[in-house]
């Protein structure tokens, strides 16, 4: 008499057999996902690297003047920029702030800019430049430590009365939902520690 089925060992090793391939299948896709959401928020981070080189060279670039001040609160900050455009320098007023889809909650870094002529604005509709966009986002500025101690703390103002340009402007970000916290510190030379 012949047997026309399988032995429940037989069952049991190819059973073990398509679980160890479905299992090297599913790893292997998994491990790809992974490596293509990194490349993606590797390359979001270069971008956001490049922009915040443009946003600290213009923080350098920014002088004293009596005619606009340096302002600063933590969604948004104001100063002044000469800018060299066919063969004369022109003084700007860099406004760069952040705005917050109410949809989304994802904030973007606006940067507009506006002539400064003859003591006054020139009146222009600049609808602003994306700068890039993030879920959180907010600037701090560097005061003195308070009872003479070394080094500095952060704070989300930078008060009128100061009357100088802050030495340091951090800006901190998370790119993700509850994502890590990135903070970009720029150092202006001219500038000096506030003092509350």
């Amino acid at each position: 008499m012949t047997r026309r089925g399988f032995t429940l060992i037989e069952l049991i090793v190819a059973t073990l057999i398509m679980a160890i391939v479905v299992v090297s299948i599913y790893s292997t896709f998994s491990l790809g996902i992974k490596a293509w959401r990194k490349g993606g928020e590797g390359r979001n981070l270069q971008k956001v690297r490049v922009s915040l080189l443009k946003l600290q060279k213009e923080l350098k670039s920014t002088f004293l003047f009596s005619m606009i001040k340096f302002k600063g609160v933590s969604s948004e900050m104001t100063f002044p920029v000469v800018v060299s455009e066919e063969d004369k320098d022109n003084t700007y007023t860099v406004s760069y702030y952040i705005a917050e889809d109410m949809n989304t909650g994802v904030k973007s870094l606006i940067k507009k800019k506006a002539l400064f002529a003859d003591k006054k604005y020139a009146e222009t509709e600049d609808p602003g430049e994306f700068v890039f966009s993030a879920y959180s986002m907010d600037f701090e500025y560097a005061y003195e430590l308070k009872n003479g101690s070394k080094g500095f703390a952060w704070h989300g103002a930078w008060e009128d009365f100061q009357k100088t340009i802050p030495c340091a402007v951090r800006i901190n970000f998370s790119l993700d939902a509850g994502g890590e916290l990135y903070h970009k510190t720029i150092f202006i030379p001219h500038g000096a520690l506030g003092i509350r």
